[in-house]
């Protein structure tokens, strides 16, 4: 029996292809954006179980209120943003330019939030860069796990 609840417990925190997919957009978006020297601000993508999408940018605010934006408005939006023709929430993920500490020196990331209705809670990810605004020049490394975040949902 313990063995059967486990497995449940595995497969809820399983990303979904349609999660994965969301995700590899987002960071595609804003590591593109970023060689090109754009300041994108806090970008959050939203769908529902038809992949039904909404993005949005934050950046009329600094960037920690520009991602209490984004959050809040996640949850203001649950049952759907029905101007964009988009049903209940299924998944929605979080972006932003920012940086980690690792081996105690500060370094360039895009830092991305994600959850999928069923986890059971949201995870964080970072990847690291160098070069912003710098276009061919500009390099990046493989997304890695960043921790467990409070699902928005």
């Amino acid at each position: 029996m313990s063995e059967e609840i486990y497995n449940n417990e595995a497969s809820q925190d399983e990303v979904s292809a349609e999660l994965d997919a969301m995700v590899c957009d987002l960071i595609d978006d804003m590591l593109n954006g970023l060689a090109d020297g754009e300041d994108l601000g806090v970008v959050l993508i939203a769908e529902d179980t038809n992949g039904n999408r909404y993005q949005a940018c934050f950046t009329e605010d600094g960037p920690e209120a520009c991602l209490e934006g984004a959050q809040h408005f996640i949850e203001a939006n649950a049952a759907g943003i029905q101007s964009d023709h988009v049903g209940p929430l299924d998944r929605y993920a979080i972006a932003y330019a920012g940086g980690v500490e690792l081996d105690c020196e500060f370094q360039d990331a895009v830092i991305v939030s994600f959850y999928q209705r069923g986890m059971s809670m949201g995870y964080s990810a970072y990847v690291l860069y160098e070069g912003a605004g710098t276009g061919e020049d500009f390099r990046w490394c493989d997304p890695e796990p960043a921790g467990e975040e409070p699902a928005l949902l």
